[in-house]
């Protein structure tokens, strides 16, 4: 095996932008699929939980939000930026659950107080919806930045930043093909240059 594929398999896949993964999504790649849902799985039900839903009702929502972005992904407008789409939806499928209980007059299992507190907890929890959005996106500017490096500094980033596993620095110079003792001045190289792209973008 090459240092180059040893590395490889150390390297989270999410590292992709969001605009790639739709794009190899719609090419019926399973893997970027399951690379989307993974890099906002947490997003999606920490809407539904923190206004008070049952992890059950949660989990519902989780799936329907997930059907509907399978379905609307040829149609997307900025797929670049998947979770602002995403709060949205999941937010819509909130309310389209607690009115539909209560249009058909059917209370939950877990009382009337516990549909009304889910109503106030989704209007007070629509900030913490946005900082979430603004976080996802500033990581998705950080990743395409890291995009944007050289292949030496990319790696480098990759292996420090973003390896499934924690390694050691004798291990991220072999993997990077670089002397361990010019480890620390090639990180420095290239965070300067990650921060020169960044400007202006955070």
């Amino acid at each position: 095996m090459t240092e180059h594929s040893d590395a490889d398999s150390s390297v989270e896949p999410t590292l992709i932008d969001d605009g790639t993964l739709v794009e190899e999504c719609l090419a019926g790649d399973s893997a970027a699929w399951e690379a989307l849902i993974l890099r906002y799985q947490r997003l999606i039900y920490s809407i539904p939980l923190r206004a008070g839903f049952s992890p059950v009702d949660a989990a519902d929502i989780f799936q329907s939000v997930c059907v509907k972005l399978l379905q609307k992904l040829p149609t997307l407008r900025n797929r670049g930026k998947v979770s602002s789409w995403l709060i949205t939806t999941t937010r819509r499928e909130c309310w389209r659950i607690v009115e539909k209980r209560r249009r058909e007059t059917q209370p939950s299992i877990y009382g009337e107080e516990y549909d009304r507190d889910i109503l106030n907890n989704l209007v007070s929890s629509e900030p913490l919806a946005d900082q979430q959005r603004i976080s996802f996106e500033s990581q998705q500017a950080v990743r395409d930045a890291v995009a944007a490096l050289n292949e030496r500094c990319r790696l480098l980033i990759t292996l420090l930043f973003y390896s499934k596993e924690e390694l050691s620095y004798s291990e991220i110079a072999r993997l990077a093909g670089i002397p361990q003792n010019s480890l620390g001045p090639n990180r420095a190289r290239c965070l300067q240059r990650l921060r020169k792209i960044l400007e202006g973008k955070l």
